[in-house]
This record gives structure tokens, sequence and C-alpha cells, in this order.
């Protein structure tokens, strides 16, 4: 129904809504039917004309409603559907894709677990194939200084010398255990010497000369020499000095301490140590500390490389019979500085990490 339609309507009912009486007024009958009529009949069509009208009334104050709703909320009710449906369809994709990717995943993992077990399990077989390989080279280093010692006396026995006399000169077992002992621990002489060059710019700094504790095979003395330091070293071990004399190095007879407490005070650049140090008792490494801090010059440099007390140089401890135990970082510095250096750091070796996990002791006077 249009506006103007509801509007006559809303008229006509005003019009119609109070009783008109068209009789004249000396028509007292007529008149007195009329109103009988009024109460009896017509009053109720009248209030039937108001309630008609209150109803359009609130028909024409509704908000009228627009052209096509009906037809887009049907549209928009189908647009939600489709979107639910392609929603579903997608959910049960990536649903779909996700299992397959987990799948993937795990067994990927599992892959990954069996080659992280074969490479440990390789990795393993290859260290023990290096430990027998060093054991069984350390084993043929000694065998062949055995030989050349063997051929040594008989040649000399058939010179004509004593048995006795040339018994007294052959070396003991141990003699040719530390040398033997070197290649078992530290393995060839050539990587030894790379790692060692790694201290050279420390000593370097001081110009030398350079006393070496244990010279060993001489891998140390041989870096010193190649950089033109001069150096001195002494070992008790004749097999040691006639090693290190094949080399062109030399080295003194006496023991470590004899020779550096028979060296003029200040007089020394640096005093180094490898594989000494944990193979003496408390009171000789104090010594040997205290002899160093008098034979070096003012900012000379003790430089003491020793494994480190870890779980990984308990097996280096169980090979060397001549290690007595680990030393505690706390207790080198402890050394050093009684002894009187005023600068002392203990650090991780840079230069002995392919020998096992060690400590390096640098003190400056």
């Amino acid at each position: 129904m249009s506006a103007d339609r509801v509007a006559a309507a809303l008229a006509r009912l005003e019009e119609n809504r109070e009783l008109r009486l068209p009789l004249p007024k000396t028509d007292l009958l007529g008149r007195l039917a009329l109103r009988f009529l009024w109460k009896r009949q017509i009053k109720w069509q009248i209030e039937a004309n108001l309630a008609v009208r209150d109803a359009l009334v609130a028909l024409r104050d509704q908000t009228p409603e627009p052209v096509g709703q009906h037809e887009l909320a049907h549209e928009v009710e189908l647009l939600k559907q489709a979107d639910r449906t392609m929603m579903a369809g997608l959910n049960q994709r990536l649903y779909s894709a996700l299992g397959r990717i987990e799948s993937q995943l795990s067994e990927l993992r599992l892959r990954q677990v069996e080659a992280t077990d074969a490479e440990t399990g390789a990795g393993q077989r290859i260290k023990a194939l290096e430990a027998q390989v060093a054991a069984l080279s350390a084993e043929s280093t000694d065998v062949r200084l055995r030989h050349a010692q063997l051929d040594l006396f008989l040649d000399r026995m058939r010179g004509g010398q004593s048995a006795a006399d040339v018994a007294a000169e052959v070396p003991d077992r141990d003699s040719f255990l530390e040398l033997a002992l070197s290649e078992l621990l530290d393995g060839p002489a050539e990587k030894v010497r790379a790692a060692r060059q790694a201290y050279l710019p420390l000593v370097a700094e001081e110009g030398g000369p350079v006393f070496d504790a244990a010279p060993a095979r001489g891998e140390w003395l041989e870096v010193l020499r190649s950089a033109g330091l001069p150096h001195l070293a002494s070992s008790a071990n004749a097999l040691v000095r006639r090693h290190c004399a094949d080399l062109g190095l030399e080295v003194g007879p006496d023991d470590a301490l004899t020779t550096l407490a028979a060296v003029p005070a200040r007089t020394l650049g640096a005093v180094t140590a490898f594989r000494f140090a944990e193979r003496l008792d408390p009171d000789t490494v104090a010594r040997f500390t205290d002899l160093a801090a008098t034979a070096l010059r003012p900012g000379g440099l003790l430089l003491v490389e020793t494994p480190a007390p870890a779980p990984g140089s308990t097996t280096e401890f169980q090979l060397d019979p001549y290690a007595r135990k680990p030393l505690h970082p706390v207790f080198l510095r402890f050394l050093a500085e009684s002894a009187g250096f005023a600068r002392v750091e203990v650090r991780p070796a840079e230069a002995g990490q392919e020998l096992g996990e060690r400590l390096c002791l640098v003190a400056r006077r």
C-alpha cells in the first residue's frame, strides 16, 4: 500500500469518527431512534474505524522495507553457504597436506637418527683405529730404537770393547720409553711442530734466549731455530740428547732444574715446558717456577703447557706412566704469583687442541 492511499484512508476515518445527525431538531422521535442505534449498533463501527485508523498510522510510521531486501538476503545466504563449502574444502586439503608433511618429517627424522648413529659408530671406530695406529707406531719407534742400540752394541763388541763397558753406555728402558711416549701421546713430529708455531709470537717478543725444560723429540727447539731465536735445553736422558743431536740441536746433559739453577739471574727471555709440569711432584713444580722467575729478565715469559683437568684428559693420563695428576688452573696461577710474576694468565692452549684438551700458563715478570 502506498503512502497516499494510507493518508486518504486516515482522512476518511477521521471524518466519520463522530456521529453526524442530519435530522431536524424538531424530529425528536428520529433523534431518539438514532441515539438508540448509536448506543446499540453504530458505536462498535466507530470503534472499529478507530482501530483501523490506529493500525494504518502504525503502518505509515513503520519504515518501508527496501525493494529487493528478501532477494538480497537470499543471495547473502547463498554466498555464506558457498563460503562455508569452500572453507571446508580448503581445510580438508590443508589437513591432508599437513598430514603428508608430518609423515615426511617423521621419515626424515628417522633417517637423520640412523645417519647420526652410523656416523657416531664410524667416528668411534675411526678413533679406535687411530689409537691402535698410534700404539703400533709407538711400538715400532721403540723397536727401531732398540734395534739401533743393539746394532751399535754389536759394532762396539766387534771393535774390541768389553761387554761391560758397552753395556754401561746403552740407555736403560726408561730412556727408550720417553721418546716412544712422545710418539704415542703427541703423534707425528710434524703435527707437533705445526702446533707449537702458535707460541712463537709470545716468546719472540723478548728475543731470547729461550730455555726449554723438556726437549723430548726437539720439535719446539726446531721451531725456535727456524725463527732464529737463541735457545738452550737440557735432558738427563742420553737417548733424547742423541736424538736431538742427530737433528743438529744441542741439549745439555743435566736435568732441567739443575741447568736452570745454573743460569745467571735475569738473563733469559723465556722459559718453556711441554709435557713436563704434570710429571713433577708439587714441590718440584714450585721450585721450577721459582727458578724460572729468577732466571728471567723483567718482562720475561714463563710458558707451561699441561693437560687440562677435564674428563677428556683421563685417557692421556692413563697412557702416560710419568704423569702424576692434572694441575688445576688455580694452583698454576698460585705458583706463578707466589714466585713473583706480575701478569699471570691460565687459558686453554691454542696450540694443543689437536693433541687433546690442554691448559697454558702464560706468566710475565
